[in-house]
């Protein structure tokens, strides 16, 4: 008999300390029905950004070992949540995964993570990028923020862009293979505002949704965004439901941590902001 819900194995890293990856995508997504299935790239103490030098654990060759074990049990999964991979190594397995373990009905979500604010991340490059453009052509939507779409699409990275240019960077991207385009950190004209663009490649249009850029921004929250749109997804919804169920659920996240005096590099206060995804059940 099989189980009523849906099984999302999700590529990714696993911070001990700092909201962010594998922390908060397991309770997103478990909130949502959804059964999260770890496949871990790298085990931190803490995410890097802020909290000194972390001590990282490599699991060089798990994701291979991962399929492997995978195939030989026939295990199935509805979804493949692809996020941070961190070396070359990960994304050849990452690539055997997707080969061995994906089917025709099997909705793959790929958030690069690589750069942002107009450059690389300081451990990432050129090479690293260009590898990391193999995994598009598995994927049925991908999540770059605006910085890691203009590099994959190999466009300048502007400070300000209308909806002719981004059509223009979702088509490049949709040519490398994925089916829709989900871009974040849109920047716009008004820069009190804020935009998430989608691109669908049957209708090869954008639509727009534009919000309010609050004053703090904190880590993880990408995460947030790619879980509740996966949750959303298999739950039947549209793409563009799906990304409005993001866009919300992040905000009321960053409003509700906002409310507290804390360093935002301990990222939001996900625990007492799930009971707002009862809005999206």
């Amino acid at each position: 008999m099989k189980k009523p819900i849906k099984r999302v194995a999700t590529i990714h890293d696993l911070c001990g300390v700092g909201k962010a990856a594998l922390t908060n995508i397991m309770p997103v997504l478990a909130t949502l029905g959804v059964e999260v299935c770890p496949v871990p790239t790298m085990i931190l103490t803490t995410h890097t950004g802020g909290f000194n030098i972390p001590k990282i654990v490599e699991l060089k060759g798990y994701i291979d070992d991962a399929v492997k074990h995978y195939v030989d049990i026939n295990i199935e999964f509805e979804g493949i949540f692809v996020g941070y991979l961190g070396s070359i190594n990960n994304i050849d397995g990452t690539l055997k995964f997707l080969e061995k373990l994906k089917n025709d009905n099997t909705l793959v979500v790929f958030d690069p993570i690589f750069g942002d604010n107009g450059k690389y991340y300081c451990n990432f490059n050129e090479s690293y990028s260009e590898n990391l453009k193999k995994l598009i052509r598995y994927s049925k939507i991908i999540t770059p923020n605006f910085t890691e779409a203009c590099i994959l699409a190999g466009e300048e990275i502007l400070i300000e862009i209308n909806e002719k240019e981004l059509l223009h960077i979702s088509r490049k991207l949709h040519y490398l293979g994925c089916e829709d385009v989900v871009i974040t950190s849109v920047p716009l004209k008004d820069k009190n505002k804020i935009g998430t663009s989608i691109y669908s490649g049957k209708s090869d249009s954008i639509q727009m949704i534009i919000a309010n850029k609050l004053e703090k921004s904190y880590p993880g929250t990408g995460d947030i965004f790619t879980s509740v749109l996966i949750g959303s997804y298999l739950k039947g919804k549209s793409l563009l439901n799906s990304v409005q169920d993001s866009c919300e659920f992040v905000e009321r996240c960053i409003i509700e941590s906002n409310k507290y005096d804390y360093p935002t590099k301990e990222g939001v206060l996900l625990e007492s902001s799930l009971k707002y995804l009862n809005n999206v059940l």
